[in-house]
């Protein structure tokens, strides 16, 4: 079991600083103009991520630290584990996070009485997720190289979390929407998909140049018909298949936002029809994205190169 214990870890770490990120930016920047008193906010959900985000970490740090010594977690002792937190780049960046994420938890604990509540924990969580560039493949490129490499997977992160937010956000009102259908606030919904185009286009395509950047960086891309040999070459294919399948059901989904933009002043449009099939189309999307997830958690302990 323990085996699993600490890419669980990871996994359930990266899907709720993605997530926290997803949610309180693409909230600020992406609906802006819904009326949340018909939507509502989601903030149930985010707050049970907030709570266990700093505890994830905290037990991820100390899962890290044990297997970096070759002992069990519970063999750990304090000095060990103060060395190994104040001594080194990814003990750092472990405190740097646990403060953010703190300042993310206070933020929304606040967001009734600070007007501002919502933007600062988006950043917050933004600068909680670049950490995470300070460990993986990443922090082992040294000099202003691995800066760059640190700083490449941080976008990378970034863009993937506004995507995932997306996603999130949309399924979630589209889901409300269609349970409780009316016709002038499934336009509002359907109008706000279809004006993510754009920014959606961008993320997309964000991820795809940080994405081939790290992969140059950590085992170059003249190597990949070596590297699609090992176990780390078949997850990260099988991440890719996953990725292509998050295109096709976003490209299917920009279908329906144009096809209703076009009928917008025509009798044609059926907007509850459209509505499940957005359901369907995000639901399958967003269970790809939490597969791909899994896979750059596990990815993040892997070497690329075969062993002897």
């Amino acid at each position: 079991m323990e085996d699993w214990l600490e890419p669980g870890l990871r996994f359930l770490h990266y899907a709720l600083l993605l997530g926290l990120f997803g949610w309180t930016a693409f909230r600020v920047i992406g609906l802006r103009e819904l009326n949340w008193q018909q939507w509502g906010n989601g903030f149930a959900v985010a707050m049970v991520g907030a709570v266990l985000a700093p505890l994830v970490s905290l037990v991820l740090m100390l899962t890290s630290i044990a297997a970096m010594m070759g002992q069990p977690l519970a063999a750990l002792e304090g000095p060990m584990v103060e060395a190994m937190i104040f001594g080194t780049d990814l003990g750092w960046a472990f405190l740097f996070r646990a403060a953010l994420l703190a300042g993310g938890l206070i933020a929304l604990l606040l967001r009734n009485r600070l007007a501002s509540a919502l933007p600062i924990a988006a950043l917050c969580y933004a600068s909680a997720l670049i950490t995470l560039a300070w460990s993986g493949h990443a922090a082992a490129t040294e000099g202003g190289l691995g800066l760059f490499h640190r700083l490449n997977d941080g976008l990378h992160l970034l863009a993937a979390g506004l995507w995932l937010g997306a996603i999130g956000w949309f399924l979630h009102l589209v889901i409300r929407a269609h349970r409780r259908v009316d016709d002038a606030q499934a336009r509002n919904l359907l109008d706000a998909m279809h004006r993510f185009a754009p920014l959606g286009v961008t993320l997309v395509s964000v991820v795809a140049i940080t994405g081939l950047i790290n992969a140059q960086l950590i085992f170059g891309i003249t190597n990949s018909a070596a590297v699609l040999t090992t176990d780390y070459g078949i997850l990260l294919a099988g991440k890719l298949v996953l990725v292509c399948g998050m295109l096709a059901f976003a490209a299917h989904n920009a279908r329906i936002g144009r096809r209703e933009a076009s009928t917008n002043n025509s009798q044609a449009n059926d907007s509850p029809a459209s509505l499940a099939a957005l359901r369907r189309s995000l639901a399958g999307e967003f269970g790809l994205a939490v597969g791909v997830v899994g896979l750059v958690a596990v990815l993040g302990m892997m070497s690329p190169m075969a062993m002897e």
